[in-house]
């Protein structure tokens, strides 16, 4: 069924819109500003299409490997299953996890298809289009409740969790599928689409609003055009902007005035950057705005921790619940995924301080540390001992003089 659904590939050059279609309905896509917001419309905005990929590029760059827990520590799972290490025969493994980040941004929901042989080992890993995937959530014969899904490439076919794995983003209750950040911010995503509309018609036009020239007497229709399109060969376009005009016969040239609204489209397009930062959960200084970053540290050190911790730590943990759920699926109950997120961390000195006090303080082994670390555990077990001062004792303990 899946090689059915994956099946039927065109030889030909694939557009974002041809793989993923427009994502969302056009009947309802139309915003206040008069703008269709969906994928492709979103991804015009340069703040849109740099978040998308910072977060998208940070996640799937990161190390992947595969743990179990033994004896209260964690120790690496060998050997890897084959689909670890090459997800995907025609794409590698960075390729795969960054169109499973760029689906959750764009649509709320990741679809993960997994190609087994017929004993049900996972051959490979492919990404599906969201907009063409429907979740259903029944019963079975026995009341418990299954996951199921329909896809119009497969045309009467029902896929089960052990066809595609899920991977959702923020969920409204009660629902099966996440919210799709393109759809709930489409307002004001089609102001900042209306906006870049706007300056480009502006500087299209020299950066000269709209005017008129005045003339005496009556001027044939034919005779206005001719005025108006030897003007425009002259003045409009980007680079002709300011040139000298040579008015003759008494004409006028009058500048219609532009609004304070409408002088003010690159704050606009500020906010909107802003706007999109907030959005994904990106430090506005990652999309080159420095104005608003304070909010999340008093320094670029401390703001890049908070996008460790607060932009890319979720959408680890939904990829690597998927990939866990995959792994089980083949009857590895054992192990997990996991990426190693720490490393964005690892040269920063108060992380050393950090690991300096849990290991003094009894809360760490040195075995945990090296694990954080990847490095192997000290032979003997000597590593899985803590350690605590023998100097500290309780505040009510009696002390001897």
């Amino acid at each position: 069924m899946i090689r059915r659904l994956l099946g039927g590939r065109e030889s030909r050059s694939l557009s974002f819109q041809d793989i993923w279609g427009r994502g969302l309905d056009m009947t309802t896509a139309r915003t206040s500003s008069g703008e269709v917001v969906d994928y492709d419309s979103a991804l015009t905005l340069s703040s849109v299409y740099a978040a998308i990929r910072l977060l998208s590029d940070s996640v799937s760059t990161l190390d992947l490997d595969v743990f179990y827990r033994s004896n209260g520590s964690e120790q690496k799972f060998r050997p890897l299953p084959t689909w670890v290490l090459a997800m995907n025969p025609e794409l590698r493994n960075h390729e795969i996890l960054g169109q499973v980040i760029t689906s959750l941004l764009l649509d709320g929901n990741a679809y993960l298809a997994t190609l087994r042989d017929d004993t049900g080992r996972v051959l490979s890993l492919s990404v599906l289009d969201p907009s063409d995937i429907t979740p259903n959530l029944g019963t079975d014969d026995q009341g418990a409740q299954r996951l199921t899904f329909t896809s119009s490439k497969a045309a009467g076919v029902t896929l089960t969790s052990r066809d595609i794995s899920m991977v959702r983003g923020l969920m409204k209750p009660g629902q099966i599928k996440g919210v799709s950040p393109v759809t709930a911010a489409r307002e004001f995503l089609g102001l900042g689409i209306a906006t870049q509309r706007f300056g480009s018609a502006f500087f299209g036009n020299g950066a000269t609003p709209g005017s008129v020239i005045e003339v005496p007497g009556q001027l044939s229709p034919e005779g206005a055009q001719a005025l108006k399109t030897a003007w425009n060969e002259i003045h409009q376009g980007s680079g002709n902007g300011n040139r000298l005009a040579v008015l003759t016969e008494s004409a006028k040239f009058s500048k219609i005035s532009l609004s304070p609204e409408d002088s003010q489209f690159l704050e606009t397009r500020q906010a909107t950057v802003q706007d999109v930062a907030r959005l994904y959960g990106v430090p506005p200084h990652l999309l080159a705005d420095a104005s608003g970053s304070t909010s999340w540290g008093s320094g670029l050190h401390e703001q890049n921790v908070a996008f460790s911790q607060y932009s890319l730590r979720p959408l680890v943990t939904r990829v690597e619940a998927a990939l866990t759920s995959i792994m089980r699926s083949e009857g590895i109950a054992v192990a997990f995924a996991r990426f190693d997120l720490e490393s964005m961390r690892r040269v920063t000195a108060d992380r050393w301080s950090s690991y300096s006090t849990a290991v003094n303080c009894g809360v760490l082994s040195i075995d945990e540390v090296r694990a954080y670390e990847g490095l192997a555990a000290l032979p003997d077990g000597e590593g899985q001992k803590h350690y605590i001062p023998l100097h500290l004792a309780p505040v009510d303990a009696e002390r001897e003089f």
